[in-house]
């Protein structure tokens, strides 16, 4: 049975997001070139493949359409979609498609070949993706370093000359669009996919980090609430708030390396399951007995799942379904898809298996090449932001205790017997606004917590839950500095010779 009534749980209206076009056409391609070994009809491989929920779907659902509705033939109907469709990419796709059709070529040679090209010409579209990400996580570090510099060489001017508050300010403010620019370009530039799939069920790993968002979220933000009113130390509350929403954050870091396992081995296990198939001309069940279990890697808990379900009876789409849920993973969803349908419907096992295999092969490779560059971006950003913020919390402090020294120094008379030094006319000091210099300073900390967290968390992709990780641990950071760096200081101040 195939599996496009599971499917249909999901939205059925697909928004069209030119993104993730070029990878859902090569799984459209992977797809459509699988069943098509089992010799379908074309008005049923249009039908299963206009009920994917891809958004290159839409394409051939408007193929099949004039088809059926309309006694289009299926080649005038795909240059009709061909000739009105704005994307390039699509328009060659459904030009050749219809040239191949009215030809007599078959739909198993001509997918198959379409499937292999698209395959890399997404690879090379994400690799170049990959080489501007690289570049832009180089110039957003060097950013945020130039902006962070210009705040706190404005700082110390403060300590020279009478500095206008609202000058430093609009340093502040230039600094935080700068870092948010600096932010979303990132965004913008990382290749875009969708790692998680979407069904009610996930892995163990996505039920625990759902269940903790719910009590994690509220819990960081009461607490972080009562003890603002309670007047407590704002370099505790940030502790606390980035120690409550690290939970979440972990526990979808943990599933993220679980899913690039299970990603990485599904390729193997399904072509050696389709190649077994073949060889023993029996069924995959049976095919699932005759392999060593082992060699499935990180999904041999989930393959015995697997194939006690198969072997105690249960309907074998509802136990793909399953395995399909458990794993959690967008890519297993979709290659299990691929492998499966082809063979329900009597595709050739071997050929099946390894269309599925190659798909998910390359597709865990390109996100292997991603890992080396988002995570060495993640950890520059973490190093980045506990320098940034130790500088200014540190120059802060220093500007603080140098100011009340100064103070003491003066006479009770006031400051008639220090008029006459030479440095009076340079050092005017006016801390009448350091308090809320000293708020300004903690506004920019957030800030930049929540921008490095961010782009941290676009430059690795994934769930949207592994932004908490990023966020909880620049606000601890962030916390942690606003709480020893000052006792540094003063430490460093009064060890001072004269002080």
């Amino acid at each position: 049975m195939s599996f496009y009534r599971f499917w249909q749980r999901r939205s059925k209206k697909d928004s069209f997001n030119q993104e993730l076009l070029g990878i859902d056409l090569f799984s459209q391609l992977s797809y459509m070139s699988a069943i098509a070994t089992a010799g379908v009809s074309r008005a049923q491989m249009f039908d299963y493949a206009s009920r994917l929920p891809y958004v290159s779907s839409r394409y051939f659902r408007d193929i099949h359409l004039l088809a059926q509705k309309l006694n289009y033939d299926y080649a005038e109907a795909c240059r009709m979609v061909g000739e009105k469709t704005e994307e390039e990419e699509v328009k060659g796709l459904l030009l050749r498609l219809s040239g191949s059709l009215s030809s007599g070529e078959p739909e198993e040679d001509f997918l198959a070949r379409e499937a292999q090209a698209m395959g890399e010409s997404y690879g090379n579209t994400y690799e170049r993706k990959l080489e501007s990400l690289k570049k832009w996580t180089d110039a957003y570090a060097a950013l945020v370093v130039s902006a962070a510099l210009i705040i706190i060489v404005a700082v110390i001017s403060m300590m020279i000359y009478q500095v206008g508050t609202a000058f430093i300010m609009g340093l502040a403010g230039l600094m935080t669009v700068a870092t948010i620019a600096g932010s979303w370009v990132i965004y913008r530039t990382a290749p875009k996919e969708v790692k998680t799939h979407s069904l009610a069920t996930g892995s163990r790993e996505q039920q625990l980090a759902r269940s903790l968002f719910k009590i994690c979220l509220p819990l960081a933000l009461i607490i972080c609430a009562l003890l603002f009113m309670l007047r407590v130390d704002i370099g505790w509350i940030m502790v606390l708030g980035g120690v409550c929403l690290l939970p979440v954050g972990l526990s979808s870091l943990w599933d993220d390396r679980k899913i690039d396992k299970r990603d990485r081995d599904i390729a193997a296990f399904l072509r050696t399951l389709g190649g077994v198939t073949k060889a023993i001309g029996s069924t995959v069940t049976e095919a699932l007995t005759r392999i060593d279990l082992r060699s499935t890697g990180s999904l041999l808990p989930d393959v015995k799942k697997l194939l006690v379900r198969l072997s105690s009876g249960i309907r074998p789409d509802l136990c793909w379904q399953q395995f399909v849920a458990e794993s959690g993973s967008e890519q297993v969803q979709r290659t299990v898809h691929i492998f499966w349908d082809g063979i329900s419907l009597g595709g050739d096992p071997e050929q099946v298996g390894s269309r599925a295999s190659l798909y998910a092969m390359k597709i865990a490779l390109l996100r292997a090449k991603r890992k080396l560059v988002s995570a060495t971006f993640g950890w520059l950003s973490i190093a980045m932001h506990g320098a940034i913020a130790g500088l200014l919390v540190f120059i802060l402090e220093i500007m603080t205790l140098f100011g009340k020294t100064i103070e003491e120094m003066q006479p009770a008379e006031g400051s008639k017997s220090l008029i006459h030094l030479p440095a009076t006319g340079l050092f005017t000091f006016h801390f009448e606004g350091l308090q809320l210099l000293r708020w300004l300073v903690m506004v920019v900390l957030v800030i930049l917590a929540g921008a490095n967290a961010f782009a941290s968390k676009a430059a690795d992709g994934g769930h949207t839950h592994k932004l908490f990780c990023y966020l909880g641990i620049m606000l601890a950071i962030s916390g942690g500095c606003l709480l020893v760096v000052p006792k540094l200081a003063a430490m460093i101040f009064h060890l001072a010779p004269g002080m």
